[in-house]
C-alpha cells in the first residue's frame, strides 16, 4: 500500500511537470537601454591630470551617459500568483567619456577613448497577477560576467620610432543586476534596473608597451611606486525599454 500510494504522487508530480512544461511561454525580448555610470567608472579624474591623453592610471574614469541594447530568451511559467521567467540575455552597453575631455583630446587632435561594456546574465522574473487594464508590474534578479572593453587614445604621429597611441586591456568581472518595472500589455514593457558589473583591472597591451616608451616608463614608475594594476569598479544606473515577442 505504502510503496502504491508512493508511485501515485510520483505519477502525479510528473504530470504535473509535464501540463507545467506545456503550459510555458517563450518569449524573446529586445532592449533599449539609457544608462548613467556609477562607482569609480563615473569618478572624476585627478585634479592634477589635466592634459590628454589619460594614460592608464586614470582611464576607466569620467564615462557619460550611455545608451545600449540587449536580447533576453525566457520561458515564462504560471504559478498560481502570478508567473516566474527563467531567462538568459546579453547586453552591449556603450559610454563615452565626459564632455570636458572630449574637447580637451579635439583640441590636442588625439583620439577619444570610448568604453564598452558587455555583460552576459541569466536570472530569473516574478511577474504579479495585472492590476489594472493589462498592466503587470515585475521585479527581478540576474547574475553573470561582464568584459570591459576601451578604445584607444592618442594618435598616429611617430615618435622615437614608436606610435603615440595608448591601447588598453581588461579583464571579465563578475556582474549581477536587479530591476523593477512593470509590462503594459503583451509586448512593450519599462523598467529600472541597477548593473553591478565589477571591479575590472586596467593595463596597458603589450603592443603599447613595446612601441610607447613614454607608457613603459610610466608603468615602470608606478610598479616601482608599488601602486600595483590600477582598477575600475564599473556600475551603471539603466532605465530599459522592452519590447517582447
Amino acid at each position: 500500500m505504502k510503496n502504491t500510494l508512493i508511485k501515485i504522487m510520483c505519477l502525479s508530480a510528473l504530470m504535473a511537470g509535464f501540463s507545467t512544461m506545456a503550459n510555458a511561454q517563450f518569449r524573446q525580448s529586445i532592449y533599449l537601454n539609457g544608462n548613467l555610470p556609477t562607482g569609480s567608472f563615473a569618478s572624476n579624474v585627478s585634479s592634477s591630470h589635466t592634459t590628454v591623453p589619460l594614460g592608464y592610471e586614470e582611464i576607466g574614469k569620467d564615462a557619460s551617459i550611455g545608451f545600449g541594447l540587449g536580447y533576453r530568451a525566457s520561458y515564462r511559467f504560471d504559478v498560481g500568483m502570478g508567473e516566474v521567467a527563467p531567462w538568459a540575455q546579453a547586453d552591449f552597453l556603450w559610454n563615452m567619456i565626459g564632455s570636458s575631455w572630449r574637447s580637451k583630446y579635439m583640441d590636442a587632435e588625439y583620439k577619444t577613448p570610448t568604453y564598452f561594456n558587455i555583460p552576459v546574465m541569466s536570472g530569473v522574473s516574478y511577474f504579479y497577477d495585472e492590476l489594472w487594464n493589462d498592466i503587470t508590474p515585475f521585479g527581478e534578479f540576474g547574475i553573470g560576467t561582464d568584459l570591459l572593453m576601451i578604445t584607444r587614445e592618442g594618435k598616429g604621429a611617430k615618435e622615437n620610432n614608436g606610435t603615440l597611441y595608448y591601447a588598453y586591456k581588461s579583464n571579465f568581472a563578475l556582474a549581477w543586476m536587479v530591476g523593477a518595472g512593470a509590462w503594459f500589455g503583451r509586448h512593450v514593457s519599462a523598467g529600472i534596473y541597477y548593473y553591478g558589473l565589477g571591479t575590472h583591472p586596467i593595463d596597458y597591451t603589450k603592443k603599447t608597451l613595446d612601441k610607447n616608451p613614454v607608457a613603459a616608463a610610466q608603468l615602470t614608475a608606478n610598479e616601482l611606486a608599488n601602486h600595483g594594476r590600477e582598477k575600475r569598479n564599473v556600475g551603471s544606473l539603466a532605465l530599459r525599454i522592452g519590447f517582447h515577442f
